[in-house]
């Protein structure tokens, strides 16, 4: 008998745990200010099977009212845009407004569900393989410079 309550002993203990009212909330940062940093998109090479990388420099600007603006000298690889995003815990999604899906494309659009990671300064976004080319990652550095 009291070899079976010491192997129920753990089981009730977590029972205990998970069902306590006395959780924390698990409080996420939004995503405002402004943010200076790097956009690189990495391409895999169909010849070698290594990436290709290209870079542009970018300025994000988002609000509380879930607005963002990409502006900077956006020349080389991202084009300047804006529109509005919504987000959870682990996935942030942008809809830019400037955004055509049937029109050729030169350059990025921040566009679409991205996985992210925001601590408050560093906001750091990855896309992979996306329908239009699955060969591809999209990836923002970003680091924040103003409220």
């Amino acid at each position: 008998m009291k070899r079976n309550l010491f192997y129920l002993l753990p089981l009730l203990l977590t029972l205990g745990v998970a069902c306590s009212p006395k959780s924390d909330p698990i409080v996420i940062p939004t995503p405002t200010g402004t943010f200076n940093g790097l956009f690189r998109l990495l391409t895999k090479n169909s010849t070698t099977g290594k990436y290709d990388t290209l870079k542009d420099t970018i300025i994000l600007k988002m609000n509380a009212s879930f607005h963002f603006a990409v502006v900077a000298d956006t020349t080389v690889k991202h084009a300047g845009s804006h529109g509005t995003f919504a987000f959870d815990s682990n996935y942030i999604q942008f809809n830019d407004s400037t955004f055509k899906a049937s029109a050729p494309r030169t350059k990025n659009h921040l566009v679409g569900v991205y996985q992210y990671l925001y601590d408050g300064k560093n906001f750091k976004m990855l896309r992979a393989s996306s329908s239009i080319n699955p060969d591809t990652i999209g990836r923002y550095d970003l680091v924040k410079s103003a409220n």
